[in-house]
């Protein structure tokens, strides 16, 4: 393997190299990294596409590096664009490892859950105000099951304060919101972050709701999303490796921005339901916020939008009532 100069200010063993791995998503490119530690690790495999499957093979090559090398994959959580290329991986070298939280595997692979899955969303899309036919379009649209594992298993767990194998120094953070499985590795000795999607430098991040395992009740992610912003703001971090977009210098601004965006999110939708003179359904609102963009990507405004009146009705601003199989979202003061 080609010797290449450790960049100044990180140490041998957590020498960190950044891949960009091209998707057909509106935010860009994802993020893989290459950590030389104990063992050769990948963090993220980057959406299935050719494109992105080219550009890990030419970036590991530009390190010196050959798939064959790589000892294990830790997967932040278990969105395709950074799950897509695990069984493509896996093809060229069968004794990888595969690290992950507990739930990663059972959301990627689970037939019942993905079943379950689509019921769920079907009965919230309806709660949410979305016609029959909308609900039904969306409920088999929560995530791409084609690019869900075909072939990899998860080999070993991460949970909240382990050491991840094969590199000492890193521990594992819980860092739900963004996804009910994600998870971020910090190591204190070098003060380095590495944290998925849950911190994007001048990105919203953008909350995903995940159908919840039956029998248990729905999360709400952007309130976990805030506590887990400020459980990160906790840590000393030089520099922070994050899904997508650039490494991050000052994680403490990048997490402002990101309150800063959700406060604003928070206001429109007060005003939105000022405007209906203080009641409206979810779906109501977002027809009103985001009329003529809403169409194409209707998903990622209903997640956004629970989560907001998750978030409300916790701060006591809003209640919600059900009327004829619909939630009503009333303006406590209205």
């Amino acid at each position: 393997m080609r010797k290449i100069p450790i960049k100044e200010g990180l140490s041998a063993l957590q020498r960190i190299e950044r891949l960009e791995l091209t998707t057909n998503f509106p935010i860009g490119p994802v993020n893989s990294y290459l950590v030389f530690g104990e063992k050769l690790t990948l963090i993220d495999a980057g959406l299935k596409i050719k494109q992105g499957w080219d550009d890990l093979n030419n970036g590991l090559h530009r390190l010196g590096v050959e798939l064959s090398d790589l000892e294990q994959i830790v997967l932040t959580h278990h969105h395709n664009d950074h799950t897509g290329l695990v069984d493509w991986i896996l093809e060229k070298n069968p004794s990888i490892k595969i690290l992950s939280h507990k739930d990663t595997e059972r959301i990627l692979k689970d037939k019942h859950y993905l079943e379950w899955s689509s019921e769920f969303f079907y009965n919230l899309y309806i709660e949410f105000g979305l016609t029959e036919e909308l609900a039904t379009k969306w409920s088999n649209r929560k995530g791409h099951h084609h690019d869900y594992f075909q072939t990899a298993t998860v080999d070993e767990v991460l949970k909240e304060g382990d050491f991840v194998p094969g590199l000492p120094s890193f521990q594992v953070i819980e860092t739900q919101g963004h996804s009910q499985d994600h998870i971020s590795l910090y190591s204190a000795e070098e003060q380095l972050l590495i944290c998925g999607d849950h911190i994007i430098k001048g990105v919203h991040g953008g909350m995903f709701l995940d159908a919840p395992f039956q029998g248990h009740e729905r999360a709400k992610p952007l309130i976990q999303y805030l506590t887990n912003l400020e459980k990160c703001r906790k840590l000393p971090a030089k520099l922070t490796f994050s899904g997508h977009g650039p490494i991050i210098e000052d994680l403490n601004a990048a997490i402002d921005g990101h309150i800063s965006n959700i406060e604003n999110r928070v206001n429109r939708v007060i005003n939105t339901l000022k405007k209906a003179n203080g009641v409206a359904t979810g779906f109501e609102i977002i027809q009103d916020m985001y009329r003529g963009r809403y169409e194409n990507a209707l998903i990622t405004f209903v997640f956004e939008i629970v989560s907001v009146l998750d978030l409300l009705q916790e701060r006591n601003i809003i209640v919600a009532e059900k009327q004829n199989g619909v939630f009503k979202y009333r303006l406590v003061n209205s």
